[in-house]
């Protein structure tokens, strides 16, 4: 008994050590009670509760958002993560406020993100010791922390990045059977319901691995036969998504996300800072490091030589001494996609520390390595050394920025956000509040995202569209009130002074049914951005808009959800019928 309880507790402390990294990482939260705010904060935000109250109300309505995003009606949730965002909608409606949706939701993506890295460098053979290292250190870098700092959501990609790793390098070790159609689908039909421009990186990383793994396998039949078989099922399941993404673009001229200035958001060396845009000097080095002793024994693992030499070449187009300013002129669309050069980091972290991982455990228990015992201190000393140098400056980034919540700013981030109200108290207390709502009717976001352009409009490149949806949208949509009625429609009421031409604080697609006072409207103006003028009578008004959903796409959207249950259902029996041999397997 006792033996079994050793071994218990000596499997699970890496998990456990896991935990208590995050702890520390979000203590200064904890302790304060207070919530980071910033731009993206907000966008999410409204995604979430929309969700939360169609929830609440068993009222779904896929398309149009008719509880949150100013109530306008504009289409948002079912083109940018659609389950991902019911999902924390049932988690919000659950905890209640926005501090402990924070609080927990912080906690999954640093504790599933290290797991994921700690499981992705035992199998390369890398050792626990080692592998854990490399976790702690990638729990403090990159993107995986932005989701705390700033609710950025390419931490979930950065999250999820390592178990697609895990399905690259089975490419490479397992030549009977390199592809293993069932983790691959699971692990793609996730991220695409998460965010789509994480499962875009996903797909280009997974191809060199796919080519080197073609190359040597002893089964190829085998292996375009399984990834067939990944790719199909990828399809079914995320239909919904791109079957939504399909009828929006098919009679729509959707807005392009906004440009940005691609050489400034590029990864750059720091002294005291490693997320987002930048990497701290001692990572630079263990990196480089890395890359040379790969160099020298580069025949020892094709598995380190790989992923080492792919993360470093990710690494540097990710970094300023990649010419992206010539790069965005020769292809502008890389501005407003990829945006950020710094995005491609969510690949070449996890890859360069596995590649780590591999190097320390090799130096340190190769057949040739003379003086263990000083290689193994020195060696975790360094990467100790390391976890300290990355965990100090994030937990003071936690610290600033809840900080900040407690100042007159509020705010970490200001940019593209209206603010509704100087009440900056009662600003705080609405993130405690079991009513969240109230937050997203005192700040607002401007965001031009997924708005429908009039053709007309298509070639102004200089009109700035996010005002005008503050100018168009958020300015007015007090002066209405807002109805969610029975079966996903939208009713705003008014009351005129006078007769005559009007523009409503709503938005309307090409699939949206208008009716005003009773009476269908076909051929109705829209502004820049898809607001409809309508001719109102004196006295009251009413508009109920709908969405109206092609039938095709209804049956999508059903294949997917019977595919999601079934393959819940099916890992939950195999769950249920592994426990027994993961616990012999653990206690011996």
């Amino acid at each position: 008994m006792k033996s079994k309880l050793y071994h218990l507790i000596n499997w699970s402390l890496p998990y456990l050590a896991i935990c208590v990294m995050a702890y520390i990482i979000m203590y200064p939260q904890i302790i304060s009670h207070g919530v980071i705010l910033g731009t993206d904060s907000i966008f999410h935000f409204n995604r979430f509760y929309d969700a939360a109250k169609q929830i609440q109300h068993l009222d779904f309505s896929y398309f149009q958002s008719n509880y949150c995003f100013q109530q306008s009606g504009r289409v948002i949730n079912a083109v940018y993560g659609p389950l991902f965002a019911y999902l924390n909608g049932a988690l919000l409606g659950f905890l209640g406020t926005w501090y402990r949706y924070e609080v927990i939701s912080d906690f999954v993506v640093y504790v599933v993100g290290g797991i994921g890295m700690y499981l992705l460098a035992t199998k390369a053979h890398s050792s626990r010791r080692f592998a854990l290292l490399v976790s702690l250190i990638f729990m403090n870098i990159g993107w995986l922390p932005r989701w705390q700092l700033a609710q950025n959501m390419n931490a979930w990609g950065a999250m999820l990045a390592p178990y697609m790793l895990m399905c690259a390098i089975t490419m490479l070790q397992d030549r009977a059977r390199p592809v293993h159609w069932l983790p691959l689908m699971i692990v793609m039909t996730t991220v695409i319901q998460i965010h789509l421009l994480s499962s875009i990186f996903f797909v280009l990383t997974l191809l060199p691995f796919f080519i080197i793994g073609l190359v040597k396998t002893s089964n190829r039949w085998g292996m375009i036969k399984e990834t067939a078989l990944a790719v199909i099922g990828t399809v079914i399941l995320t239909a919904n998504v791109w079957g939504a993404l399909l009828m929006l673009n098919l009679h729509n001229h959707i807005a392009a996300p906004a440009d940005f200035n691609m050489l400034f958001n590029s990864l750059k060396p720091s002294q005291f800072n490693s997320t987002r845009n930048y990497l701290i000097y001692f990572c630079w080095l263990l990196f480089l490091a890395q890359l040379l002793y790969v160099c020298r024994h580069w025949r020892r693992s094709l598995v380190n030589t790989t992923v080492t030499l792919f993360g470093f070449i990710i690494l540097m187009v990710s970094s300023i001494w990649t010419p992206w300013d010539q790069i965005a002129k020769a292809i502008p669309a890389l501005s407003h996609t990829l945006q950020f050069p710094s995005r491609l980091t969510v690949i070449a972290y996890p890859l360069l520390l596995l590649g780590v991982a591999i190097s320390a455990t090799d130096f340190v228990c190769g057949e040739r390595a003379p003086r263990l015992q000083l290689r193994r201190k020195i060696t975790v000393g360094i990467l100790l050394f390391m976890v300290a140098q990355v965990l100090v400056p994030n937990t003071s980034d936690v610290f600033r920025r809840t900080a900040r919540y407690k100042s007159p700013a509020v705010l970490n981030s200001s940019s593209a956000i209206a603010w509704v109200t100087e009440n900056r108290f009662g600003l705080r207390r609405s993130v405690h509040d079991l009513y969240p709502g109230q937050l997203l009717t005192m700040v607002e976001k401007r965001s031009p995202d997924y708005l429908p352009v009039p053709k007309k409009y298509l070639n102004n490149r200089k009109y700035i569209r996010s005002f005008a949806y503050q100018d168009q949208i958020i300015n007015h949509a007090g002066e209405y009130k807002h109805t969610v009625l029975p079966h996903g429609g939208l009713q705003l009421a008014w009351n005129a002074a006078t007769a005559g031409r009007v523009r409503l604080p709503i938005i309307t697609y090409h699939e949206s049914q208008l009716t005003l006072n009773g009476k269908r409207l076909h051929n109705y103006k829209r502004s820049r951005i898809g607001a409809p003028y309508v001719y109102q009578r004196q006295g009251q008004n009413t508009v109920t808009l709908y969405f109206k959903v092609a039938s095709w796409f209804k049956v999508l959207l059903a294949i997917s959800l019977v595919g999601i249950s079934i393959l819940l259902l099916y890992g939950i029996y195999a769950l249920i019928r592994s426990l027994p041999g993961f616990w012999y397997h653990i206690t011996t």
